[in-house]
């Protein structure tokens, strides 16, 4: 995938609302959004994907939400995931990262 001149991933890593709703406000189409560490407690809050912008990816790190007992609610919701070696993909994929807490 090439990147575009502004696309950004962006990590959540807390489950306040205020880290969320500051990336909420930056991100647009071709942008990835990862929640992980207690990030992944959004997905508990509602699931926070149908709050941003058509086009943006959503995933929720494995690891983080198996740590916080999330994992089948991740799966009943059926929610992108990725494990830590999936990261260095995303990386190439996007231009910017930005990390929200």
């Amino acid at each position: 995938m090439a990147h575009s001149p502004d696309n950004s991933l962006h990590l959540v890593l807390t489950a306040g609302e205020g880290a969320f709703d500051a990336c909420r406000k930056l991100c647009k189409a071709g942008d990835s959004v990862v929640f992980l560490d207690d990030g992944v407690r959004q997905l508990i809050l509602g699931e926070p994907g149908k709050k941003l912008p058509p086009g943006v990816a959503v995933f929720y790190s494995t690891p983080d939400l198996e740590a916080r007992g999330l994992a089948g609610a991740a799966e009943q919701a059926h929610v992108r995931t990725l494990v830590d070696s999936d990261f260095s993909g995303l990386l190439t994929q996007h231009l910017h990262c930005l990390s929200w807490k």
